[in-house]
């Protein structure tokens, strides 16, 4: 059976015809296939009704897994809360996923676990993550877990600014960014001058996020690095915090002219 005829035979008066074309739907269907099989939660007979549900969800997980990057932040974000609310197991069954041996269905994965924060389990799967041997899980878990812990839970990540990786210590300073904690600014201040832009730039940002509003000076040492990289982060940093100082214009834009004159 190939998915036409199995979406023609969803509208079919047989319950068993019904529930094998929504089983095909579950491995090949698209998002677009949704509205359709969501009609069937309300079909007189259970079995059609459980199939429909359970289509749904592997439909919203396999698509998510498969697509990720490609979909809209909203659309994603709809599609978790659909997925958190048609499954409360939902969870176990991403599991086969975050613990797979493919690298990027593991990723994919574990993005996905950020769209289901509510669920009181994502924080204790992210703290597991953030230790996995896979260095690209490790920084993808730790930037979502900083959107999920509290003010002072911030020693779930603090260790992991030690990481051999620079993108996972990049990451730590974003999660740690985000849990708001003011007491965490006598930590950040030790990167201030490190050597990876992108490190060096996340810091500055989190340090004026965090209430140190004196980074004009180190913004400015970006600005006068050698480095392409290293000026790139320095604009980026200016356009986050939105710091409004003149040597901080005239050094950008003396950057900009030569950047153009080249």
């Amino acid at each position: 059976m190939n998915l036409e005829l199995a979406r023609k035979n969803l509208s079919s008066e047989n319950p068993d015809l019904v529930a094998q074309s929504l089983r095909l739907f579950s491995a090949y269907g698209k998002l677009g296939d949704l509205q359709c099989i969501m009609t069937l939660f309300k079909h007189p007979s259970p079995d059609v009704k459980r199939a429909a549900v359970e289509t749904t969800t592997q439909l919203i997980r396999e698509n998510l897994i498969s697509h990720f990057n490609e979909l809209d932040l909203g659309v994603r974000q709809k599609l978790g809360i659909l997925l958190q609310s048609l499954d409360p197991q939902v969870i176990d069954e991403l599991s086969k996923d975050l613990f797979c041996e493919t690298e990027d269905r593991r990723l994919r994965a574990v993005q996905i676990l950020g769209l289901l924060h509510r669920n009181p389990r994502v924080k204790v799967i992210l703290a597991r993550l953030v230790q996995d041997k896979n260095v690209k899980v490790r920084a993808t878990a730790v930037n979502l877990l900083g959107k999920v812990i509290g003010q002072n839970d911030h020693d779930v990540i603090l260790w992991l600014l030690n990481d051999a990786d620079k993108r996972v210590r990049a990451n730590t300073i974003e999660a740690l960014e985000s849990t708001g904690n003011k007491r965490l600014v006598p930590i950040l201040l030790r990167f201030r001058k490190d050597q990876n832009n992108r490190i060096r730039g996340n810091v500055i940002k989190a340090l004026y996020t965090l209430g140190f509003v004196d980074v004009e000076h180190d913004i400015l040492d970006m600005l006068n690095n050698s480095s392409e990289l290293m000026k790139a982060s320095a604009l980026w940093v200016i356009s986050q915090i939105k710091l409004k100082k003149k040597s901080l214009e005239d050094a950008s834009g003396a950057y900009l002219l030569a950047e153009m004159r080249w």
